[in-house]
């Protein structure tokens, strides 16, 4: 059984919500629909809509033209290219044994690219604003996950990375 329920927001809530029924291409009370659902069961109660997907990356003061912060910019960005090699250096000294298993010249393959950036953001938020454990046990299978793929890439300790200051190819 469901039942229509008159709901007053503020008019910024509203705009937000606007635009994102009309990036999506449903009607505004779906997307507040599929909202309230998630909110309340804590995973999709349907099939993810495109609302809900533009819904779940978008960050407070972030554009829909901007990409997600574990992606570099378009066009380059040497300032997050710095900040990310830091961050990425700071999570193999948090996680060493996890992270055992990076080779030299990780920063040539996208895959790895993108995977450490996610982590290094993820483990930000996690650390700056984190309330559910369950978060930290998502990350920490993850974690357990990107490792078990390092390993099985192989190639022995003399292709071993070891943290330092970045290779003239990440700096270009």
């Amino acid at each position: 059984m469901s039942q229509r329920v008159k709901v007053t927001l503020p008019d910024d809530v509203v705009a937000e919500l606007t635009d994102l029924a009309a990036n999506g291409g449903e009607p505004l009370a779906r997307v507040v629909a599929h909202i309230v659902r998630e909110r309340r069961h804590g995973t999709p109660a349907v099939a993810p809509s495109p609302a809900t997907e533009i819904l779940a990356t978008q960050r407070p003061g972030r554009s829909a033209e901007t990409r997600p912060a574990w992606l570099e910019p378009y066009g380059g960005d040497a300032a997050w290219r710095a900040q990310m090699w830091g961050g990425i250096v700071a999570l193999h000294g948090r996680y060493p044994k996890a992270l055992a298993g990076l080779k030299s010249g990780w920063w040539l393959s996208e895959s790895h690219v993108e995977t450490l950036c996610a982590l290094v953001v993820w483990r930000q938020e996690l650390d700056e604003a984190g309330r559910d454990p369950r978060e930290e046990l998502a990350f920490q299978a993850r974690l357990a996950d990107y490792a078990h793929v390092l390993r099985q890439e192989g190639g022995g300790v003399s292709r071993e990375w070891h943290p330092g200051a970045p290779p003239g190819e990440w700096v270009r």
